[in-house]
């Protein structure tokens, strides 16, 4: 257990808020442009912002967070500079292929120099990002979108599943592997943030994407996982950390207030619980309404779901629109998600305790 005076200190601060965003997977499926095209193709991409934001805000109303136009967002923009190859299946996700057959294959790989500016579909989407400023002249586009993620999801990515068993098999080699793969993701952010023009201030609230490490026991956390992310973060002079990684266990808690963080995004994680978080670490996090959840509930159980959540600790509730929720029933549900977090924060922000929020949710 954590001690609840620092944990409410620090929470207290954050207060309690909310967020709905929406961006071009929801613009493309509203003008009719297959997901797929948003990852790579500039038209589609232009028409996809064009006709798909003006219909996104007339579906969903002015309390969401509308993007700006980019193309949707690709986590192995590093590993494909690295080599490994990208696949764009028909209107899904991006794919990609691990490419180091051992650790030592992959050290030595990563110790070589590389220019990013050159390598893998850099110099395409160093294109494509000026036919996007030039079309959109008033926006900012950034390159972060061909993004990163963190030191065990790419040592993964990058090695494919025989990772895990390197880690128990031959951890000295694997902990080599993990410190050359994080200096590569940190030089890779670093030039996507000179691209995009950023100053050292402005990067350095350094948010940090690695679902992988909560496959990773927590007993073996401070050897395997704990040095490779506290280097990611200093290695970028973070000076706000934020880190989202799925499917922690209420074990792993404790190692996000040993990595100081100002917030934590558990995202979709069935093993913890709000009020699980809150007793459990210091860390401010939000907790996510995922488009699955928004699928099977009701409009009266989405309102519980905020305030329970609100109730139980979460620094604030957040929910993503994606291609799955441009119906007008999914925008129904939307409304009544934004309508609970408003209520929400209107009674804690009166001075109402938490606990208070329990009363205002139905009971069987």
């Amino acid at each position: 257990m954590i001690q609840k005076g620092r944990a409410m200190n620090l929470r207290d601060r954050m207060g309690f808020g909310w967020i709905v965003s929406c961006g071009m997977p929801a613009y493309g499926t509203l003008a009719g442009i297959r997901y797929d095209l948003l990852f790579h193709d500039a038209d589609a991409i232009i028409e996809a912002y064009r006709k798909g934001k003006p219909a996104a805000m007339e579906l969903f109303g002015p309390d969401v967070s509308y993007g700006g136009p980019g193309l949707a967002g690709i986590s192995y923009g590093h590993i494909n500079c690295l080599g490994a190859e990208l696949i764009f299946p028909e209107d899904s996700e991006v794919a990609h292929r691990p490419i180091y057959r051992s650790l030592e294959e992959g050290i030595q790989a990563l110790r070589r120099d590389i220019d990013f500016s050159t390598a893998g579909l850099m110099p395409f989407y160093l294109r494509l990002r000026e036919r996007l400023k030039a079309a959109f002249p008033q926006e900012k586009i950034f390159l972060s979108a061909f993004s990163a993620e963190g030191p065990l999801t790419t040592g993964w990515a990058l090695r494919g599943h025989d990772f895990f068993t390197d880690l128990i098999e031959n951890p000295d080699a694997a902990k080599e592997y993990l410190g050359c793969v994080t200096e590569s993701i940190i030089a890779y952010r670093r030039f996507v943030q000179r691209v995009d023009g950023l100053s050292p201030s402005e990067s350095a609230a350094v948010g940090l994407c690695d679902d992988v490490s909560a496959m990773v026991s927590p007993r073996l956390w401070p050897e395997l996982v704990m040095p490779y992310l506290e280097r990611y973060y200093a290695g970028q002079s973070a000076r706000r950390r934020t880190a989202h990684i799925e499917d922690l266990r209420v074990e792993h808690l404790h190692f996000l207030d040993e990595l100081q963080l100002a917030e934590f995004d558990p995202s979709v994680s069935p093993r913890l619980t709000p009020a699980l978080i809150r007793d459990n670490c210091s860390v401010p996090f939000n907790w996510r309404l995922n488009c699955m959840q928004l699928r099977d509930m009701p409009e009266e159980a989405i309102r519980d779901w905020v305030f329970s959540a609100a109730a139980d600790g979460a620094s604030r509730v957040t929910l993503a629109i994606s291609r799955t929720m441009c119906t007008p029933a999914a925008a129904a549900r939307v409304r009544a998600f934004i309508s609970a977090a408003k209520e929400a924060k209107a009674i804690l922000d009166s001075g109402k305790p938490r606990e208070a929020l329990h009363a205002r949710t139905r009971r069987d």
